[in-house]
């Protein structure tokens, strides 16, 4: 229930004390922001029988007819509407809702994380909400600018080339010294920028001198060929 709890309602996202690098504008920035959200949006979902005058009332997610007697949630900021217990859950990630605690949007349920996303980016590095008016955005994801950085050595990135791995960017040195793997052919790391060809778990440069047949030297890119104990020979 804690890690669930923490993943929902981030603290960070509500309470300053949890962002200690933040400047005094984001500071701000971050206090009428989660004031807003309070007044607005939060809520606590009430678990109760649905009452008579609901009897035949739709669950508000999944349609299905909720009777006087059954277990519901109601949940004031939505007026008279009710869900099955375990229809409480947050519109974007589907997960039943830690104490009932949701905010709203558009006649939607949302946990607290889910909720603020759709006014503010979040950090992939630091899980934090980005005031800052620049950030940058990579496959899909932001980060805060002094964040983007090489996953194994942390140099900064913003301008630089990078390769993804895992979802953090990696800057090419520590690519090609860690994770680039060997070329069959010559030995060497096959680059970030470099072509690949992969065979039975092995790995090529795909340039002729390397993906090659091993008796005449023919070039095998889009040529028929036989791969024996990782060496490669034409048709």
């Amino acid at each position: 229930r804690a890690r669930a709890l923490l993943q929902q309602l981030p603290p960070q996202d509500c309470d300053e004390r949890f962002c200690p690098e933040l400047a005094e504008e984001e500071r701000r920035q971050l206090r009428a922001f989660s004031s807003r959200r309070r007044q607005e949006a939060l809520g606590q979902g009430l678990a109760c029988p649905v009452p008579g005058p609901c009897h035949g009332c739709p669950c508000r997610k999944c349609g299905r007819r909720l009777n006087k007697g059954d277990p519901g949630v109601s949940a004031s900021r939505l007026g008279d509407q009710f869900w099955h217990p375990s229809c409480f859950s947050c519109h974007f990630c589907q997960q039943q809702l830690v104490d009932l605690i949701y905010f709203q949007q558009d006649g939607r349920i949302y946990c607290g994380r889910h909720h603020a996303e759709l006014f503010r980016p979040r950090c992939a590095s630091c899980d934090q909400l980005i005031f800052m008016e620049e950030c940058i955005e990579a496959e899909g994801r932001r980060w805060h600018l002094e964040h983007f950085c090489c996953l194994e050595c942390e140099e900064p990135l913003r301008g630089q080339r990078y390769v993804m791995r895992s979802g953090r960017p990696c800057c090419r040195g520590c690519f090609e010294s860690l994770f680039a793997e060997p070329c069959q052919a010559c030995g060497d790391p096959i680059g970030a920028d470099s072509e690949e060809v992969s065979l039975q778990g092995l790995h090529w440069h795909a340039r002729a001198a390397c993906f090659c047949c091993s008796l005449c030297r023919k070039p095998l890119r889009g040529q028929p060929l036989a791969c024996r104990r990782g060496r490669l020979f034409c048709s």
